[in-house]
């Protein structure tokens, strides 16, 4: 196994089989690629892999995720109107949709918090109420599957080097993002469960030609967001009574095309930890320690065992932005002693770089891992 190309032994970690050594493999999004050509017009797609090549990473390549169509696409008893107001580099991106009885909005805020790092999410959301899911049921037109070149573009940047592993959310993440209110979604479960599930499943059914669409166009893994419901949130009843079945069949539809999901939680999640291995998944991160997250990586080891691959466990915050050298090598090291033989791992952070991590401590972390990620 000492030939393996990094496809090789990536594709061999998420089915569980052995491989030469550990991967090393942070999340490295498209704002630290902006930072590390110094430009927002640097094309991510094609230039991701160099990244990690620079740094001596496996590579997982994210950053091709096409958009999906939410609250489209239009038709003749849905017709949608999108307004945007730029206030300097900011945007809040408002959407109404005009039905023969009646209208639904959206409004969406784009805020940059960093140089390179932007976040987008609904601030207005368009179900409010029964009534508004009666109307998108009734007159939305079917889905339409989305672009998918930029997967096609990323894998001929990568080859042989690495894997693509673009985004999905998980059903609950896809409601509580683009339908409704995180709040009000966790009481329409208690409180009117009938409209819960009418909801979820309208979403997840529409969801599931965007995610075909991905794995038609060569997805080898789905990072699936997973990390709104986290132990935070939610507790374990809770969970498995009203997220976990929702979750089971996405994860069921993208798996039966043997593309592994990776589950990601990147916040609290031990109460919930039981209860991951049953959702079916392949691979799960981050594996979040305190105190950012409240995961002790030998119980999660206890929990799946070989079963499920596992990644993250390196605190990219505080670790990497302000550790020492010798701090860094030393969590890697401890943290590979830790799973070897008890795990099929890749050594990644517990989400993606911040802007300004020093790169020396990113090449401490990458040396590291291949020192002591010996199988």
């Amino acid at each position: 196994m000492s030939d393996l190309s990094g496809r090789q032994r990536l594709l061999r970690v998420f089915r569980q089989q052995p491989v030469d050594r550990i991967p090393v493999s942070p999340f490295i999004h498209v704002n630290f690629v902006k930072e590390f050509f110094g430009s927002h017009e640097v094309d991510w797609v094609t230039r991701t892999p160099e990244v990690y090549h620079y740094f001596g990473f496996d590579v997982i390549h994210r950053n091709c995720t096409p958009t999906p169509d939410i609250y489209g696409p239009s038709g003749q008893n849905w017709h949608l109107e999108v307004t945007r107001q730029q206030n300097g580099r900011d945007e809040t991106i408002t959407t109404t949709i005009h039905t023969p009885r009646g209208g639904l909005r959206c409004v969406e805020a784009l805020r940059w918090v960093y140089e390179y790092d932007a976040e987008c999410s609904p601030v207005e959301y368009p179900i409010k109420s029964e009534s508004d899911l009666d109307l998108m049921m009734r007159f939305q037109p079917d889905p339409t599957p989305p672009n998918t070149d930029d997967i096609q573009r990323a894998k001929a940047a990568v080859g042989e080097e690495g894997i693509i592993a673009p985004w999905v959310q998980g059903a609950f993440n896809l409601v509580a993002f683009y339908y409704r209110r995180v709040d009000d979604l966790l009481l329409d479960a208690l409180s009117n469960p009938s409209f819960y599930d009418r909801l979820m499943s309208y979403a997840l059914e529409r969801y599931k030609t965007h995610v075909q669409a991905m794995i038609d166009a060569g997805a080898d893994v789905l990072s699936y967001g997973g990390n709104i419901a986290n132990a935070k949130l939610v507790g374990p009843e809770f969970f498995e009574r009203f997220i976990l079945p929702y979750e089971r069949r996405l994860i069921e539809f993208i798996q039966s095309y043997d593309v592994p999901v990776l589950y990601h939680n990147c916040g609290r999640a031990r109460k919930l930890l039981p209860l991951y291995p049953t959702l079916g998944i392949r691979a799960y991160e981050s594996l979040t320690p305190p105190p950012y997250g409240d995961t002790i990586l030998e119980e999660a080891l206890e929990i799946f065992g070989k079963r499920v691959t596992l990644s993250g466990n390196i605190d990219q915050i505080d670790l990497l932005r302000r550790g020492s050298a010798d701090a860094i090598r030393a969590q890697v090291r401890q943290v590979l002693d830790t799973v070897r033989g008890r795990a099929h791992f890749i050594l990644a952070t517990t989400d993606y770089f911040n802007e300004n991590t020093p790169y020396d401590n990113i090449r401490i972390l990458a040396e590291a891992g291949r020192e002591y990620g010996y199988c």
